[in-house]
C-alpha cells in the first residue's frame, strides 16, 4: 500500500482501506476480519470506513470484486506454440506467473470463503461469477493446447484437474506461505498423463 494516509498525511482512500482488508482477509479470512482491524490496519477511522462500504459485507463484496478483476486480468491468452509441449509450457508459465503474482487474491477467491458462515448472498455470488469466468479460461486454454475443439467435456475434465491443484496449491501457501509455490513440472506430468488417458496425440513434436 503506497498511499500518502498510511503515513498519516490525508484520510485513507478507498482504495487504501481496500488493501488492507485484501490482506487481512486473505490471512484470517472473512470470519476473522473485523471493522476495526481495517481501520487500525489503513489508518482510516471506521466511521469512514462504513461510509465507502456500508458493512462488512460490503467491505468483502468489494474486496472480492477488485480481486476477481485483478485476477482474471492477468490470465494469459490463448498459449501459443506449433506442438502440444510448446503450448502447455506457455500455458503453465502463464498460470505460475498469475498464480505468484496474485497470492492473496487466489487465497480470496479460491479459498474455503464460500463455506465460511456470515458470508453474505451477494459475495457468494461474486465467488461463483469468479469461479465460472476461471474455469471457462482454463477449458479454452486447455483445449487448444490439447486440441480438443471437439471434445469439449475432455477439455472441461482436464481444466478442472487444473483448477483443483491451484486451489490446492492457494489454500496450502495460506498455511507454508511462499514456500507452496505452483507445482509447474509436477502438473505438467499429470495434464499429460490425463490427455494421453483420453487417446490424445501428445507425444514430443505431435501438433
Amino acid at each position: 500500500m503506497q498511499d500518502a494516509a498510511l503515513h498519516g498525511a490525508e484520510v485513507p482512500s478507498r482504495e487504501a482501506i481496500l488493501d488492507a482488508a485484501t490482506a487481512l482477509m486473505a490471512r484470517l479470512g472473512y470470519a476473522g476480519t473485523s471493522i476495526s482491524k481495517i481501520s487500525a490496519a489503513s489508518g482510516s477511522p471506521a466511521s469512514s470506513i462504513y461510509w465507502h462500504f456500508g458493512n462488512k459485507d460490503g467491505i468483502y463484496l468489494a474486496v472480492l470484486r477488485r480481486a476477481r478483476q485483478y485476477l482474471v486480468d492477468s490470465l494469459p491468452g490463448i498459449p501459443a506454440g506449433d506442438t502440444v509441449e510448446e503450448r502447455l509450457t506457455a500455458f503453465l508459465d502463464g498460470a505460475a506467473a498469475a498464480f505468484e503474482q496474485h497470492p492473496h487474491d487466489l487465497r480470496l477467491l479460491l479459498d474455503l470463503g464460500m463455506l465460511e458462515q456470515g458470508t453474505g448472498v451477494a459475495a457468494i455470488a461474486e465467488l461463483g461469477q469468479y469461479r465460472l469466468a476461471l474455469r471457462q479460461w482454463a477449458t479454452d486454454s486447455l483445449g487448444h493446447v490439447f486440441g480438443l475443439a471437439d471434445r469439449p467435456a475432455v477439455a472441461d475434465e482436464i481444466a478442472r484437474f487444473m483448477l483443483s491443484v491451484v486451489g490446492g496449491t492457494a489454500i496450502a501457501r495460506w498455511f507454508d506461505g511462499p514456500v507452496a509455490s505452483l507445482p509447474v513440472q509436477q502438473l505438467r506430468v499429470a495434464l499429460l498423463a490425463l490427455a494421453r488417458h483420453h487417446g490424445l496425440p501428445v507425444d514430443e513434436g505431435r501438433p
